[in-house]
């Protein structure tokens, strides 16, 4: 249990308390002390509005889910909650969200005077932090794009460009998953918000009321950015696919003109390789040359005619 500001700053109800992964023990001192039902993971993870957004007895409990990194790249989804009263804020998570503890080190030097003050700075990090993993996408996406229509891919040969391809459709696979779990997490928090400015605004000054605004109408903004993230995405996911496609359709062209020019030999060459006696080119002199030359030549006029027809 890590409780944030100093007992000075608590002496006007300005105390935050951090819990990270609860014991029992520390569920019933927050319990004991103040009132508060530390929630638990479970109760963090309900998805339903009345679950995660609730205001009993001027007492403000919220839960949103938040991104923590994992393994490599990847990013999961951790809920944490938001227990806030007149007193003390309370929250609650079951990962690592280093935006906590950016916050617990900028109260040292610029502290909140109120619990709330420190929910409304909580939230203002976590919109900032949203705004940050949506430019790293979008730098993703223009990586892909860059790749995709700037660079010449037929001198790398086929097997390059098509593995190229791919690894640019899986990029972009990943751009997608991130920025849909951030959107998650700033709707989230968003309702947070607005919640907290309708239900709890007897408790809030005016200053207090004006961040909640401006972070509402950052979301927005958010919201409506992530939303041409996604456009773009699935334009660029739908052009790697196309490629793909013409590249294959290429290969398919090549392999049906070797067939079709193929097949002329092959009748010439059955022909003369029947063996009957009564076959005038078997006595010729240039029976065999003459032969080889129709194998050519029934090769070339094919190949030459979808030359002309400019399919080759």
């Amino acid at each position: 249990m890590k409780t944030i500001m100093s007992e000075a700053v608590e002496g006007i109800g300005g105390v935050w308390i951090d819990l990270c992964e609860p014991d029992e023990g520390e569920c019933r001192e927050i319990h004991d002390r103040y009132g508060i039902r530390v929630p638990t993971l479970e109760a963090l993870q309900e998805i339903e509005s009345s679950s995660r957004l609730r205001l009993h007895d001027d007492m403000l409990n919220m839960s949103a889910p938040l991104m923590a990194p994992s393994d490599g790249e990847r990013w999961v989804m951790a809920p944490a909650g938001f227990v806030l009263t007149r007193d003390v804020l309370v929250t609650t998570h079951f990962a690592h969200i280093k935006a906590f503890d950016t916050v617990a080190e900028a109260l040292k030097s610029h502290p909140e005077p109120t619990p709330a003050g420190v929910l409304v700075r909580l939230l203002e990090e976590l919109v900032d932090r949203a705004a940050d993993q949506l430019e790293h996408v979008s730098e993703m996406i223009a990586s892909v794009s860059r790749t995709i229509f700037y660079t010449d891919l037929d001198a790398r040969g086929l097997s390059r460009e098509t593995a190229i391809l791919r690894h640019s459709i899986i990029k972009l696979g990943r751009a997608y998953d991130r920025a849909s779990r951030v959107r998650y997490m700033f709707l989230s928090i968003g309702r947070m918000a607005s919640f907290m400015a309708d239900r709890y605004k007897d408790h809030l000054d005016d200053g207090l009321v004006v961040r909640l605004q401006a972070a509402i109408h950052d979301i927005a903004s958010l919201d409506e950015f992530e939303a041409s993230l996604s456009a773009r995405t699935q334009f660029l996911q739908d052009a790697a696919n196309s490629l793909i496609s013409i590249e294959q359709n290429d290969v398919v062209k090549v392999l049906t003109v070797a067939s079709v020019a193929g097949i002329p030999p092959v009748l010439v060459v059955g022909i003369y390789g029947m063996n009957f006696h009564n076959m005038p080119e078997l006595s010729w002199p240039w029976g065999y040359p003459m032969a080889l030359a129709l194998c050519l030549v029934t090769t070339l006029i094919p190949y030459l005619w979808f030359k002309w027809r400019k399919w080759l």
